[in-house]
């Protein structure tokens, strides 16, 4: 068997991510399978001397093993915390990561309740604890899972092997300062990191150095929620993740330049080795970087021992150590975009790179000739990394951009580029000399075209297409029974790898524009389950409302945020009525991520007007229409209430319940939907409403939910269980949770 790795590795990378997220019992039924499978495959003599069948049945039976032990000793034993309330004594490893407004540090436990426990777990401050990392902090902590209402989220933190989460109690907590000679090594590692930071923002003080951190060490915290959703929409998000892309670059040139120093190319390796080592541990260790960095060392490896190097043996070897340190690791988005991008760019360059470049030989002028090669390479790795990544980013990102492919032939060549020069504007900004710095000049100028161009190609809409989970599931089944029936075909002598790409590629176009056209013609309308208060998101035609900001839940800002996101990244209106506790409740921490087009709005909490400087400000109750909604206002006694119409559907949020409903205006009592919080106003049931929405904690939306039923209206609670998603098609309603 020539490539053991291979086998074994993809064996248990596709087992654990299709096993990632099902019961233990599903688990178990495909150990069993396995295990079957394996005695068959060794008493049938012809799979047992091909050895391939059986290495693989072990491998799925490792994997499913590793699985259930992972959940069985770590995960159920940390998820057993949650709803509780500890005393611990943690140590801080991590710097803070301020998201929704709030401040996020990982940490290891020392003690729980007074006794030993070492727990990673996810900390959680609404201000900052004045920590630094592998600092001590102690008090009373209320523990919780972190991504429980998202399942993007909880497999994001469960891959990082975080499965729990704290906050503290009333911010009732002590902060011991460890002096700087007692903390390991890991704060050093930090030191290094801050240092590359602060180099690189000193020359580049804006944006352009943020995006430059990025692109050198993969630290995104600088960049503003619109530029990431740019990139991502445009395709090349790639680019700042620091990835196979950016070690394999840093060690190429390093390798290169010691080869020119004419160290041999065994000292070579070994001294580029330690370097890769380095990149890795300053990056941030992320998965994908330790795929990479892995691959690379056998590369090395592969040089000083002078022993042939396969690549599909290499990237399988990476995944079976990754899997063995934390087989939840297989479930990391980035682990499998990498992977799979790696997949498919090996396969490509092992069966269709030479014949491609071996056209372009017939040109005799060299400079033409490697041009078009380079284009033509670009173009391909992009075909062949985006077919093999296509499952998971439509599942996870629910669209596609057919701009990639130009994308990436502009993106990629300059984000090498700058992340060389931007490093170089560095290295001159630390020297204490006035210099003129020529490379953070040009640097900063490729940075600020990138920033320029993902922003142009994620406003061209016409190619970026988005569609649902389910219909995602749809489109790849499809593409798949092509690829199946053409290997089936192949297993008969008839290979027609051509066709099956012409078909593939066919059926994945149509489709995906049909489905695509077919939910740009829906409604959608995403009740945030935020606790008792008001965030619903309209959606329609590319248009986006958000309505209310408000809730009384801990996490009910990064709700909010999910909802923005799964309607594509960005607010086209925001209305508020005032300042007070439960409209408001998430508002400049959502203005922090997003910068909504207009506002219509009362009075706002103090700092708003600092994040909404680009921002159209109307007052509160001035109606307005859109390409796709018309908006009326109203204000009772005791309440506010926006009605939101357009050909498919007629929606009433109320912001407070109101006493008399019969007091609203005919076009607000005769909606098809209300949604509205912590009660019902009376009158609703013979009011012809359709669907009736209560955002409300936990039982008591459970008690409101059945009392609406009983008095024969439709009506579904958010009740802590998830987001409510409504979608209308000319009259047609539906609605399911999250």
């Amino acid at each position: 068997m020539p490539r053991p790795f291979a086998v074994i590795g993809f064996t248990v990378f596709f087992t654990i991510a299709l096993l990632y997220n099902t019961e233990t019992g599903v688990t178990a039924a495909a150990l069993a399978a396995y295990a079957v499978a394996l005695v068959v495959a060794l008493f049938a003599e012809r799979a047992r001397r091909g050895r391939v069948l059986p290495c693989a049945f072990a491998s799925g039976a490792l994997a499913c093993v590793l699985l259930l032990a992972n959940t069985s000793f770590s995960y159920l034993p940390a998820a057993a915390y949650s709803g509780k309330t500890c005393d611990i004594t943690a140590i801080l490893t991590s710097e803070a990561e301020l998201e929704y407004g709030n401040f996020y540090y990982t940490a290891r436990t020392k003690q729980i309740d007074g006794e030993d426990a070492d727990l990673k777990l996810r900390l959680n401050f609404s201000s900052h604890p004045d920590a630094e990392p592998y600092d001590e902090i102690s008090g009373k902590f209320n523990f919780y899972i972190p991504g429980a209402s998202s399942e993007e989220f909880l497999s994001s933190n469960k891959a990082n092997g975080v499965f729990i989460a704290a906050y503290p109690v009333s911010d009732s907590y002590e902060v011991r300062v460890v002096p700087e000679a007692e903390k390991p090594v890991g704060k050093t590692i930090i030191d290094i990191r801050n240092a590359v930071k602060n180099a690189i923002y000193r020359v580049l003080p804006d944006e352009r150095g943020a995006l430059a951190v990025a692109l050198i060490i993969g630290d995104k915290s600088g960049l503003s929620a619109e530029t990431l959703n740019n990139f991502r929409t445009a395709g090349i998000s790639h680019v700042i993740c620091v990835s196979g892309f950016h070690l394999s670059l840093w060690s190429m040139l390093i390798f290169e330049f010691l080869r020119k120093l004419k160290l041999g190319e065994k000292l070579s390796s070994v001294i580029c080795a330690f370097a890769v080592v380095g990149f890795m541990l300053v990056s941030g260790l992320t998965y994908s970087v330790v795929r990479a960095g892995i691959m690379m060392l056998v590369f090395l490896l592969g040089n000083v021992i002078m022993r042939k190097r396969d690549s599909l043996n290499s990237l399988g070897f990476a995944l079976t150590a990754i899997a063995l340190f934390n087989p939840y690791a297989m479930g990391s988005v980035s682990l499998q975009l990498s992977a799979l991008a790696t997949l498919g760019i090996i396969l490509y360059s092992q069966n269709f790179a030479l014949q491609i470049e071996n056209k372009f030989e017939r040109i005799k002028h060299k400079l033409p000739r490697k041009a078009l090669k380079g284009i033509v390479s670009t173009f391909a790795v992009t075909v062949a990394a985006t077919a093999f990544t296509l499952p998971v980013s439509l599942n996870i990102y629910g669209g596609f951009n057919f701009a990639v492919f130009a994308a990436n032939l502009v993106a990629v060549p300059l984000a090498g580029l700058c992340m060389v020069l931007c490093s170089l504007g560095a290295l001159v900004g630390c020297v204490p000399m006035n210099l003129f710095n020529m490379p953070a000049v040009f640097g900063g100028a490729l940075s600020e075209f990138l920033t320029f161009f993902a922003r142009k190609i994620a406003d061209f809409d016409l190619l970026s297409f988005r569609v649902e989970s389910d219909e995602s599931a749809v489109i790849i089944c499809a593409v798949l029974s092509v690829c199946l029936f053409a290997v089936i075909m192949a297993y008969f002598g008839k290979a027609m790898p051509r066709l099956a790409c012409a078909i593939s590629a066919a059926v994945f176009t149509v489709t995906l524009l049909f489905f695509s056209l077919s939910e740009q013609r829906l409604t959608k309308i995403r009740v945030a389950d935020c606790g008792n208060g008001t965030s619903v998101v309209f959606s329609s035609g590319g248009e986006n409302l958000l309505i209310g900001c408000g809730g009384t839940e801990y996490l009910g800002a990064m709700n909010i945020c999910n909802a923005v996101n799964s309607c594509g990244g960005k607010i086209d209106a925001v209305i508020i009525p005032d300042a007070d506790d439960y409209s408001t409740a998430y508002l400049n921490k959502v203005l922090a991520e997003y910068r909504p087009v207009q506002i219509y709005c009362g009075k706002l909490p103090n700092g708003s007007s600092l994040l909404l400087n680009n921002t159209e400000k109307h007052v509160f109750g001035n109606d307005f229409e859109t390409e796709n909604f018309s908006v009326k206002f109203v204000e009772t006694q005791n309440s506010y209430a926006v009605s939101v119409e357009n050909n498919d559907i007629s929606a009433l949020v109320l912001f407070d319940p109101i006493a008399d409903f019969s007091s609203l205006p005919e076009r607000f009592r005769s909606a098809d939907i209300i949604i509205t919080r912590g009660d019902y106003p009376s009158g609703l049931e013979g009011s012809g409403c359709r669907l009736a929405v209560i955002n409300a904690e936990n039982q008591r939306g459970v008690l409101l939910q059945k009392e609406l039923s009983d008095l024969g209206l439709r009506c579904v609670a958010t009740a802590d269980c998830g987001d409510i998603i409504i979608k209308a098609d000319s009259g047609i309603l539906s609605a399911n949770r999250e």
